[in-house]
C-alpha cells in the first residue's frame, strides 16, 4: 500500500488533489493511523459473535422506529451501521474532506490516516443479498439515501463478506492508498474544515450533530478571538 506523509495541511490538500479529476475514489479516514480496514462486526469484542444474527435481533425490534414498512435488506443493514449496531459494513465517502474530518477529529494524541480506494465497481443490490456474499473479498455498494445521515456524509459502503477480514492488497486492489496526518495538526485541521462548512452539525444533521457541535464549540471557545484577519 502506497503511503503518503504529510506536514501540513497544504501539504494534506495537494496529496487530496491528485484525485479530484475522478469520481470513482472513495476516502475513509480513521483517527489512529495503526487501524485496520475492518468493520465492527469484525473487531473485538464482536469478532467472535454472528453478525446476522444481530443483525436479524436488531431489525424485529427496529420496525417500531422506522419511518416505513419496506426498507429491503440492503437498507435496513445501512440504517443500522449509522445507528451504532456492529455490522460487516464500514463507512466510505465521496467527499475526501468529510473524511479527513474523522481522521482528525479524536485521538489527538495519535497520528490519523485518511484513506483513498478506486473500487472497481460497485454491487447490483438488486440481484443480491448482503449475507449471500461469502467469498472472503471485500466488495463497494452505494446505499440508497434512506436517512439524512448518509446523504449528509456522501456515504458509500464497503461490505466485507467475511466480518473478520479486513481491506487490503489481498482483499481488494492495488489502488489502496494511506495519506498518514501528524497528530501535531489535527485540530488546526478541524478549525479549517470548520470553516469549510465540515464539522459535526451537517455531517450529522439530527439533535445529537448539533450537541456535538456546540459541545465542541464552547470547548475550544477561546480559539475565537472575535476579528476578522
Amino acid at each position: 500500500m502506497k503511503t503518503t506523509d504529510i506536514k501540513n495541511i497544504n501539504e494534506l490538500l495537494d496529496a487530496i488533489g491528485r484525485f479530484r479529476k475522478s469520481a470513482i475514489y472513495k476516502f475513509r479516514g480513521q483517527s489512529d493511523k495503526e487501524w485496520k480496514l475492518l468493520p465492527k462486526a469484525g473487531r473485538p469484542p464482536f469478532r467472535d459473535r454472528d453478525d446476522k444474527e444481530l443483525f436479524n435481533q436488531w431489525k424485529r425490534r427496529a420496525i417500531a422506529y422506522l419511518k416505513r414498512e419496506n426498507y429491503d435488506e440492503w437498507e435496513l443493514l445501512a440504517i443500522a451501521q449509522h445507528s451504532g449496531v456492529p455490522t460487516r459494513l464500514l463507512d466510505w465517502t465521496h467527499n475526501p474532506l468529510i473524511a479527513t474530518f474523522f481522521a482528525c477529529m479524536d485521538n489527538f494524541d495519535m497520528d490519523g490516516a485518511l484513506f483513498v480506494y478506486k473500487p472497481e465497481g460497485f454491487i447490483d443490490m438488486k440481484s443480491s443479498k448482503p449475507f449471500s456474499l461469502s467469498d472472503g473479498k471485500v466488495k463497494f455498494f452505494q446505499p440508497i439515501a434512506s436517512n439524512d445521515r448518509i446523504m449528509n456524509q456522501f456515504g458509500y459502503f464497503s461490505i466485507h463478506t467475511k466480518p473478520t477480514i479486513e481491506l487490503d492488497e489481498n482483499t481488494g486492489n492495488s489502488t489502496l492508498e494511506k495519506i498518514v496526518i501528524p497528530n501535531t495538526i489535527k485540530k488546526e485541521i478541524v478549525f479549517t474544515l470548520h470553516q469549510y462548512g465540515i464539522n459535526n452539525l451537517t455531517i450529522f444533521p439530527d439533535l445529537e450533530g448539533l450537541s456535538k457541535h456546540l459541545t465542541w464549540f464552547y470547548t475550544n471557545y477561546e480559539y475565537w478571538d472575535g476579528t476578522v484577519q
